[in-house]
Parts: C-alpha cells; sequence; structure tokens
C-alpha cells in the first residue's frame, strides 16, 4: 500500500507540474491524473486479489503491482492530455 500512495503523490505531481509547464489548468490536471490512477489501480487489485493465491509472496505482488499498472495508465492519460492540449494551441 505505501507504494500505492507514493505512486499517488507522485501522479498529482507530475500531472501538475506537466499542465503548469503547457499552459493548462494544473488542479484540473492533477485531480484527472489522480483519478485515472485511482480506477486502473483499483481494478487491478481486484483482479490480482481474484487470480492470485492467498500467500505471502502473492500478498507482495498483489499490493505492489496494480501501482505499476496505476501510473502506466496516469502515464496514458497525460499522453492523452498532451495532444490535446497540442491540438487545442494549434
Amino acid at each position: 500500500m505505501l507504494l500505492a500512495k507514493m505512486a499517488a503523490v507522485g501522479v498529482l505531481i507530475w500531472f501538475y507540474l506537466t499542465a503548469k509547464d503547457h499552459g493548462e489548468s494544473p488542479v484540473k490536471w492533477a485531480i484527472i491524473g489522480l483519478i485515472g490512477f485511482a480506477i486502473t489501480w483499483e481494478m487491478a487489485h481486484l483482479v490480482a486479489d481474484m487470480l492470485l493465491p492467498k500467500s505471502p509472496s502473492s500478498a507482495f505482488i498483489s499490493s505492489n503491482a496494480p501501482a505499476l499498472v496505476g501510473v502506466a495508465a496516469a502515464w496514458l492519460i497525460r499522453k492523452k492530455l498532451l495532444l490535446d492540449a497540442k491540438r487545442d494551441n494549434s
């Protein structure tokens, strides 16, 4: 869970700074990034809990792997926001 919390804070900062650098609304982007991360994290967490057997090693994977999936989703969301911002500024 610690990795997920750290990743969520990282996504907030990452989206905020990216929006600020591109002249977009930083708070709006930060919220979009956090929501995208959280939804993806929750879905990946539920899938990992259903598919992995209950053991100490799988508990580590099921609690940390969803954070990586969430960050990957945030990267895709950020990429889409950047493309939209570039299209709007053109």
